[in-house]
């Protein structure tokens, strides 16, 4: 932006031109003041002239009309009249002088010099009167003869005779000096009226420039922010100035196309389901947010490694194979072991630090010189790392990393959003095809079950006997397997009605008493209330008990005890705890409990607890478990009492 184009310099520029008319008016002000001043100056000396030669007008009758008899009253008038006499005509001749020359210093007494410029009638008049008043000295000196004994009669009687012409040259000066000064008085009104209209315009262009360049396109941008307020992120201000204004116009574009991106971001990935089409609207739409020409992402396997699921370069996916890396000691790991963002400002240099950074080897053989992990981990069915990369390097800076410290969690929750649907669908697919096949393999299953019971009525050797009895005992398991197997993969429908939890739970240790007593072990029920309201399905919750309370049996030390106890959190949660005093749960089978699949027992199905919390959860409930020390485990159910 050129220094001529900002606001700085052309509100400065037009407060200057302000302050150069407000200076021009105030010195024409001033200088108007000083030309009034002069004005009333002249005119009043002009006005003394005209008195001084009344004055020896009237003097000079007098003395005619008084003409001394003696020489006493002639000695008299030498002393009074005379020297009258002098005096006014030095005073007449002094004024004379100064306006025949222009200067007006001595006879103003003033500190400044006062030299102002007269019209040319002025001029002529006065010099018409300096003539006419070297004329009438000379004749008047002629007249009155030597110093020592003047003529004053003969000097009156010519003053009398010559003062009508005099005071008519003091009138023509007096007139012609006033219509001067009138016609100055016309022409600075004309430059007065002139100056003010040339200000006036000066000042509404100043106005309509400020109106043009500074309040219409800072309301534009007001009307930006509104609209982006409300939530119209796409809205664009139009930018037609080359200055701050302007500059602020496209700063607020880049920020409302970048909310807007960033909202269409979101919207997309709490919609994808899709992996591969997600990862490519991530490539597609972060390079007007960051640099970034290539991304992907990382997913952590049950072996402890770490593989490159999907990738995309330049918003094309790239063919990479697969590709898994270890995790431990890699700045992998350590992105997902802190929940943050990880800057790598150098992969060739990164990558040369360690043998164990693989993958960063693989970024740098790619060309790719600055990168961004991302940890996909809050809430996520898988914990993964998003990693951004650039052939630029140094290229991600603070505004960058601040942006994806800001924007982590919401892309985080969204992409594990997309991860669960994702997880979801497989888990629905995988269903369905468990499901079929295990209709399709009880068919089969009856016609073995069939031919056995055909050999359980017939005479067989006593080893034949046997593996008769341990094939009907694995069908039978088959034939539990394929039940749950059903039971899991089948949606589940509820018949909610207004019930009690109490006597559920009753019913439940009543089932489980044989089982207990074989065992030695203590059914313990505590109900804080003989009932416990609550809106569920009955068949489904004595389901859900059953098997928690058949598993704690099951896992109990002979001889110890098994307790149930219902814990009111509040009005709307009811909670169920339900311990034994069995051995602990190593940890890392404690988090695979509710796996699919996954059991400790060497005849389970390992979907009990499966299905178990998802009868839970379609309750709109939760189920944890807690294993560790002497208290042996515990799982906690929570239930609302309203569905």
């Amino acid at each position: 932006m050129q220094f001529t184009h900002t606001l700085k310099f052309q509100i400065g520029l037009a407060l200057l031109a302000l302050i150069a008319l407000f200076s021009f008016f105030s010195l024409h002000t001033l200088k108007i003041l000083d030309e009034q001043r002069t004005q009333g100056a002249l005119l009043r000396l002009a006005g003394e002239l005209q008195a001084t030669a009344q004055h020896l007008a009237m003097q000079a009758m007098n003395y005619q009309k008084n003409t001394p008899q003696d020489s006493a009253a002639y000695t008299r008038d030498l002393r009074l009249y005379y020297r009258d006499l002098m005096n006014n005509t030095a005073q007449f001749d002094d004024i004379c002088k100064a306006f025949s020359s222009g200067d007006f210093q001595r006879q103003l007494e003033m500190h400044e010099p006062m030299n102002p410029v007269l019209g040319e009638n002025t001029l002529n008049a006065a010099f018409e009167l300096e003539q006419y008043w070297k004329q009438f000295l000379r004749d008047l000196d002629k007249t009155m003869g030597p110093d020592d004994m003047p003529h004053l009669a003969e000097a009156a009687t010519l003053i009398v005779e010559r003062n009508p012409e005099l005071l008519e040259k003091t009138r023509d000066l007096l007139k012609a000096l006033d219509a001067d000064f009138r016609q100055r008085a016309r022409e600075t009104n004309i430059i007065i009226r002139a100056s003010f209209i040339v200000a006036l315009v000066i000042a509404i262009g100043i106005m309509f420039w400020f109106y043009q360049r500074v309040l219409r396109p800072l309301g534009a941008a007001v009307e930006g922010f509104r609209q982006v307020s409300a939530g119209n992120f796409s809205y664009q201000v139009p930018v037609k100035a080359d200055n701050e204004i302007g500059f602020l116009a496209q700063s607020f574009n880049q920020l409302s196309s970048r909310l807007d991106n960033l909202f269409k971001l979101t919207t997309r990935l709490q919609e994808g389901s899709d992996l591969n089409e997600t990862l490519e609207f991530v490539s597609r739409s972060f390079p007007e947010l960051l640099p970034l020409d290539w991304v992907g992402v990382l997913f952590v396997s049950t072996d402890g490694n770490i593989q490159l699921e999907r990738a995309y370069a330049d918003g094309q996916p790239e063919e990479l194979g697969i590709l898994r890396f270890a995790l431990k000691n890699t700045l992998l790991e350590e992105c997902l072991n802190s929940g943050k963002p990880l800057h790598i400002p150098d992969i060739r240099e990164t990558a040369l630090q360690r043998s164990s950074y693989r993958f960063l080897q693989v970024l740098a053989e790619r060309g790719r010189r600055d990168a961004i992990f991302l940890p996909v981990t809050s809430r996520s069915p898988i914990p993964g790392v998003l990693v951004f990369a650039t052939r630029q390097a140094h290229a991600y800076q603070a505004e960058h990393m601040q942006l994806l410290a800001n924007l982590a969690t919401v892309i985080t929750l969204s992409f594990s959003r997309t991860l669960k649907l994702a997880e979801h669908a497989r888990l629905a697919a995988i269903g369905q095809f468990v499901s079929d096949i295990a209709h399709e393999i009880r068919t089969p299953l009856a016609t073995v079950s069939m031919a056995l019971d055909y050999f359980e009525n017939t005479e067989l050797p006593e080893a034949a006997r046997k593996r008769l009895n341990l094939a009907e005992q694995e069908m039978a398991r088959i034939d539990r397997l394929l039940a749950d197997i059903l039971r899991y993969a089948r949606p589940f429908s509820l018949n909610p009605q207004k019930t009690d939890l109490c006597p559920i739970l009753q019913k439940v240790i009543n089932s489980q008493q044989p089982a207990a007593r074989e065992k030695q072990l203590s059914l313990l029920l505590d109900c804080p209330a003989p009932a416990l309201p609550l809106v569920a399905d009955a068949d489904r919750l004595q389901q859900i008990f059953i098997n928690l309370v058949n598993n704690a049996v099951d896992a109990a030390t002979p001889g110890s005890k098994v307790q149930i106890r219902v814990m009111p959190t509040d009005d709307e949660i009811l909670q169920v705890m339900i311990q034994n005093e069995g051995e602990a749960i190593p940890p890392e089978q404690l988090e695979r409990l509710f796996e699919p699949f996954f059991t400790t027992k060497p005849n389970g199905t390992g979907l009990g607890l499966a299905i178990t919390r998802r009868l839970v959860q379609a309750h709109g409930g939760s189920i944890s478990v807690q294993s560790g020390g002497k208290q042996g485990t515990r799982f906690i159910l929570r239930l609302p009492r309203m569905l």
